[in-house]
Order: structure tokens, then C-alpha cells, then sequence
């Protein structure tokens, strides 16, 4: 027999905790015949992450650690380090209004880093613009 180990991981950050996170993880060992072809062992490791990942989310959703629609839906959420330097950069920038509440609702991951890299492409704001 073949054995076959998996594991998740994930590090949350704890909201309104500055520099925290807490760790949530699963893990599976399955055994495959000798005889098992890559194709199997790979539909078998694929099975088992999917299997583990939704254990993952699961735990992370029901401690109320995450915003379960973002998270349910395979997203990473936006880091501390991210939010606080598109905080520093809209505050730099004298961005207000609409603008504003649109880019501090950043929610993603991947949608922080198309903003961060949009607002660093402006640079900082000169005074002669004020």
C-alpha cells in the first residue's frame, strides 16, 4: 500500500488585533493500492485537498475569525500590513468621499494589491495640487 499525507494550513489575522493571527489546519492520510497509476494518486491528492481545504474554511467561519462570504469563497482576505499601508497612502494622497470609502473597503487579498499598486503609480501628492 501506498500511503498518501496531507495537510492544510491557514494563519487568520485576529480583527482589531494589530500583528496577530490565529492558525487553523486538518490533516488526512489515505492509502492507495500498490498497483494505484499517477492519474489516481493524483485525483487522490486533489480529493483530499478539497476535503481538507473546506475542513479549513469551515473552522475559520465557525470561530467567527472571518467574514464567511469572502471566505467561503475561496478568498483571501486582505492583511494587516495591507491595510495599513492603503490607509497611510489615501491619507497621503487627500483622498475623500466616495473614493475614499471605496479603496478602505478593500476586502481581498488581490484586490489590495491592484490598489496598492494604483495608488503608488500616482505618488505622493504635491503641494502645489492642494
Amino acid at each position: 500500500m501506498i500511503k498518501l499525507m496531507g495537510n492544510v494550513s491557514r494563519k487568520v489575522p485576529i480583527p482589531g488585533t494589530d500583528f496577530s493571527s490565529q492558525s487553523f489546519g486538518a490533516g488526512m492520510e489515505v492509502e492507495v493500492g500498490n498497483n494505484a497509476s499517477s492519474e489516481e494518486i493524483r485525483g487522490k491528492f486533489k480529493e483530499m485537498y478539497q476535503i481538507l481545504e473546506a475542513s479549513v474554511k469551515e473552522q475559520i467561519v465557525s470561530n467567527g475569525t472571518a467574514p464567511s462570504k469572502e471566505f467561503s469563497e475561496g478568498k483571501d482576505l486582505i492583511t494587516p500590513n495591507q491595510k495599513k499601508l492603503i490607509e497611510k497612502l489615501v491619507k497621503e494622497q487627500g483622498i475623500f468621499g466616495k473614493e475614499r470609502i471605496r479603496i478602505l473597503g478593500v476586502k481581498t487579498k488581490e484586490e489590495a494589491k491592484v490598489v496598492i499598486k494604483n495608488l503608488l503609480s500616482k505618488g505622493p501628492r504635491r503641494r502645489n495640487e492642494e
